[in-house]
């Protein structure tokens, strides 16, 4: 695999986010992230981070995380269509994950048909592993319901009292839409 490189994506005017934009529009329903105005808005918010990976002159994939003293967040992952199947999850992913000194964690959809079983195996293949906590994702735009989402985890499972904090801080995350 060409080596890519990644930089943080900073704001709307960058010369990546409309590409980011479609990328993240087509891999996420609207239930599931922000509306363009939101994401531009949360680009400048404090503890949000988007880093794009570019491989030859095109935006490969992306990871959009909130950082705090206790764990990372990561609330979107997606690869662009023609770099699917070839690894840029895995070699965007693991090392990002490598690289942290706290736990990570991210919510994935219940494991229910073929393709959120691979979804899982795929983020259980890098070191992920299943929480038991009941978890509702809060929505992103008023008016949505809940989601009903799984948590994973990096290196290790977290307990209740961690979870608890993860999600006052996930409350609060999205309180700043």
């Amino acid at each position: 695999m060409n080596q890519f490189k990644i930089r943080q994506l900073t704001s709307s005017q960058d010369q990546w986010f409309e590409e980011f934009w479609q990328i993240y529009a087509e891999n996420f329903p609207l239930y599931e992230r922000r509306d363009y105005k939101q994401q531009v808005a949360i680009l400048s918010k404090p503890g949000y981070e988007l880093d794009i990976c570019i491989l030859e002159n095109a935006l490969s994939g992306f990871i959009s995380y909130w950082k705090s003293d206790e764990f990372i967040f990561i609330e979107h992952l997606a690869i662009a269509p023609d770099f699917r199947t070839k690894g840029f999850g895995s070699a965007l992913l693991k090392p990002f994950c490598e690289s942290q000194t706290v736990p990570v964690i991210l919510e994935i959809e219940p494991p229910l048909d073929q393709i959120t079983i691979r979804r899982l195996r795929f983020y259980e293949s890098l070191g992920f592993v299943t929480n038991s906590h009941i978890h509702f994702q809060p929505p992103f735009h008023v008016g949505d319901d809940s989601l009903s989402l799984n948590i994973l985890s990096y290196p290790d499972s977290i307990n209740s009292d961690f979870y608890n904090r993860f999600l006052q801080f996930q409350k609060i995350c999205m309180s700043l839409l």
